[in-house]
């Protein structure tokens, strides 16, 4: 990955208070105790399984600094926070079963990075969050959204089946029976609905989503460090550790639901639908 320092300098092991660093994909910039993430990958964010190490390998760095106390995910496109899995690139008709392993594997570990983390992390969702990108943000601590775009785990349009570890996410944030009328409708949610229903934590105008998050954010990291990791880690451990000792099955349920014949059938049919959109 070619990185261009901006602002400051790019120091390994140690970071700056204030800097910028910039890849084709993905701007990560240290402010003060918090990182901000501003995914880049036109047209609308979705998940390739090079995006996925561009952001796990970001994600490695802010973890790793021990001055940084939390992370805010955005997005630098002006539509959309994340459309989730690219179904061209990766998912409809896969050519190597061993790159779709490879590309759930990253999945799974920018969703354990994040859900394990032991920073607090946010979402501030400026754009539509569908199917993965909606996953992106449930694995955020808080979820800060603009009033006007939608989000929501849209999955089974595509015909395809979230994993045990969404659910169980999903769940935890909006209760099992919203969880379940959520994921079984593939139900797009205006951005009042979802913080009716507990999806988000806070709706905004569009123009004032980042800088409501990162109010909160440093309410936040005023509170002990520590304290937080340890009272995540409680909360966290079980789900985490969970898809930890599964997660070769897992791999194996999503290579075998994609390959499927109706599978790819329906996939195509989202993706025919998606293009006579544009």
């Amino acid at each position: 990955m070619n990185l261009k320092v901006i602002e400051g300098c790019f120091c390994v092991g140690k970071w700056l208070n204030h800097f910028r660093v910039m890849s084709s994909l993905v701007n990560v910039e240290k402010q003060g105790d918090f990182a901000v993430l501003e995914l880049n990958r036109e047209p609308v964010n979705s998940f390739t399984l090079e995006f996925l190490q561009e952001i796990n390998a970001e994600l490695d760095k802010v973890n790793s600094d021990k001055d940084c106390k939390g992370l805010i995910i955005t997005s630098s496109l002006p539509k959309v926070f994340s459309a989730g899995l690219d179904l061209v690139k990766e998912v409809f008709k896969p050519a190597d079963e061993r790159r779709l392993a490879s590309f759930w594997q990253e999945f799974q570990g920018m969703w354990l990075r994040l859900y394990g983390s032991r920073l607090v992390t946010m979402a501030a969702i400026n754009g539509h969050a569908l199917a993965g990108g909606c996953v992106l943000g449930l694995a955020c601590d808080y979820r800060i959204m603009a009033d006007g775009p939608r989000i929501g785990l849209v999955e089974t349009e595509a015909g395809l089946a979230p994993p045990f570890w969404v659910f169980h996410n999903l769940a935890a944030v909006v209760g099992n029976g919203v969880a379940e009328k959520a994921l079984l409708s593939s139900k797009r949610y205006t951005a009042q609905e979802a913080l009716a229903v507990g999806l988000v934590d806070k709706v905004v105008p569009k123009d004032e989503v980042m800088a409501a998050t990162k109010s909160q954010m440093e309410e936040l990291t005023a509170f002990s460090a520590r304290a937080l990791e340890l009272t995540k880690k409680v909360m966290r451990k079980d789900a985490v550790e969970t898809l930890e000792n599964k997660r070769e099955e897992d791999i194996k349920e999503f290579v075998d639901c994609v390959t499927d014949e109706e599978v790819q059938r329906a996939i195509g049919i989202q993706i025919e639908r998606i293009t006579k959109k544009k």
